[in-house]
This record gives structure tokens, C-alpha cells and sequence, in this order.
């Protein structure tokens, strides 16, 4: 099974250590290679050394807006040329100033997750994006039904998989999209990013909380696991950093579950090989 653990937001001294502290070698897959992190960037307060940093420790950059600019509203009225200069301008400002080749930025979430329609998604396949995560998709309640996968556009998705409108009306071939899978808290209701839930106490209640929302997709269908992160969660509640990472220490014991980014989970989808031949997917290499 895939897990992908990402990051929105800017990138600064602020946060810096937990990033390091949980990419540092310690944990590892089971090919023996560290696990890896996306990182949606904004760029209020970011700052783009560190981005290289994260980017030369083997992590993937994508484009969370320039401005992570308010209302929530705006984003939903944004428009073709908004997108551009906002997501777009995100990408040439990440290549730029934190030296990423700017192919290598392949992918955006839209802050507040409040997705702009067609002119979003027209947008990104005019400027060769591979994927968005933005779509919120899953029950208010917790419920047994498995996850769903990552798609393609090639079809318009259904309010189902895209439940905060405006979603998109037309398709857009080869464009991929990352679902966001609600989570459910500890009184089983649904949050749309993990740090929204209500949780137990503690490490060890942070710990029962990922573990539970893993197990109900490795239970099933074993889709991959998003957990779509702010890195202020850590501070928010004693115990959420620490349970993070005896979670990530525990699926690090597991030789079937692979902690890596948003494109490497798209890599192996778009060509599905057992496990025994991992090896032939070049970016799951150290």
C-alpha cells in the first residue's frame, strides 16, 4: 500500500525542523530508500532556501498559489488568468528562486481547497501539469465503504468525487487528480485535511487516530493513504508530533507499505507492478 504524506503552506524557518526531523533518514521503505514528502508551497512567508533543501533531500515541490490570498470565495471566481498567475506564477517563482527544474513542479492544490472550475483544470492542461489535489471526496460520517483511487479527468468527475462546487464540467485527458479522502475523528465525524479532526489525548490518541484511518484503506482496497497535512498541526495538541512519528516508525516495520510522494504513487498507477518488481519504477530508486 502507498501513503502519501504532504504539506501545505509556506515553507520557513517555523517549520523547518519538523520537516527535517521527519525526512532525515530514520525512516525507510522497504527498499531500504528514506521515505518522502510532497510539499504544496505558498508563497506568503516562504522561504525558497529551504525549498531547496526539502528538494535536494529527494522531497517534491507543487504549487499552492502565490498569495494563498482570503476569501475562500475568491478562489472559486478566480478565472483562467487568476489560476495562471497565481499556480503558474507559484511554479516559475519555485523554479526560480528554490532552483527546482521547472518540469519537476507537476503538480497543485488550490488553498482552501476550493476548486475553480474549468478554468482551474483548463489551466493546468494547457501548462502540461500531471496532477491536482484539491477534490474533496468521501461521507460526512464514517462509514465501511473502501476509498476511492486517484483518476484522470478523461471524464468529468461526479459530485461523488469532487463534492465542493464548482467542480469541473469537462474532461481533460491525462490530467490527474489526488482525491482528498475525508478522515474521521474520534466522535466519527469527517474532516476534510487530517489535522481537522477531533482526536484523542496524547501521543498515543494522535497514534490510534492514524492508525484507524490506515487501517480502514489497508483493510480494503488499499488506495492510497493521503495524509494532507499543515505543518501548525504538530504544535496544536501535546502529542501529534510524537505520534506521528511512531506512526511512520511502526509502517516503516511493514514490508508491503511505501511512504512516498504525490507522483511516485502516480507513477506506479499509471504502470502497476507487484512488489517483487519495484525495482523497475525508476523514481521509487534512492
Amino acid at each position: 500500500m502507498m501513503v502519501m504524506l504532504t504539506f501545505d503552506d509556506s515553507v520557513n524557518v517555523g517549520n523547518f525542523d519538523f520537516f527535517r526531523k521527519l525526512f532525515d533518514g530514520k525512516f525507510r521503505n522497504p527498499n531500504g530508500c528514506g521515505i518522502k514528502g510532497t510539499f504544496f508551497v505558498s508563497g506568503d512567508a516562504t522561504q525558497y532556501h529551504l525549498v531547496e533543501e526539502l528538494y535536494k533531500m529527494g522531497m517534491e515541490i507543487s504549487s499552492h498559489s502565490l498569495s494563498h490570498r482570503s476569501p475562500t470565495t475568491w478562489w472559486a471566481k478566480a478565472g483562467y488568468d487568476g489560476y495562471v498567475h497565481e499556480i503558474e506564477g507559484m511554479r516559475k517563482r519555485l523554479s526560480r528562486q528554490g532552483k527546482i527544474p521547472h518540469d519537476d513542479i507537476k503538480g497543485m492544490r488550490v488553498p482552501f481547497l476550493q476548486v475553480g472550475g474549468d478554468d482551474q483544470y483548463q489551466m493546468l492542461a494547457d501548462y502540461d501539469y500531471l496532477y491536482d489535489s484539491s477534490m474533496v471526496t468521501g461521507h460526512l460520517y464514517k462509514n465501511d465503504k473502501p476509498p476511492v483511487w486517484p483518476f484522470t479527468l478523461d471524464w468529468a468527475p461526479d459530485s461523488k468525487t469532487c463534492s465542493l462546487a464548482p467542480c469541473p464540467q469537462k474532461s481533460y485527458p491525462g490530467l490527474w487528480e489526488i482525491p482528498l479522502i475525508r478522515w474521521y475523528g474520534s466522535n466519527k465525524m469527517a474532516c476534510a485535511m487530517p489535522d481537522g479532526c477531533v482526536i484523542g489525548l496524547g501521543r498515543q490518541g494522535t497514534l490510534d487516530y492514524l492508525n484507524d484511518n490506515f487501517n480502514r484503506h489497508y483493510s480494503t482496497n488499499r488506495s492510497p493513504l493521503g495524509i494532507f497535512l499543515h505543518a501548525s498541526w504538530f504544535r496544536r495538541k501535546a502529542g501529534n508530533f510524537e505520534g506521528m512519528m511512531d506512526f511512520l516508525q511502526e509502517l516503516s516495520r511493514m514490508d508491503d507499505v511505501w511512504v512516498i510522494s504525490a507522483s511516485q504513487v502516480l507513477d506506479w498507477i499509471k504502470k502497476p507492478v507487484p512488489i517483487s518488481q519495484v525495482k523497475n519504477i525508476d523514481s521509487w530508486q534512492c
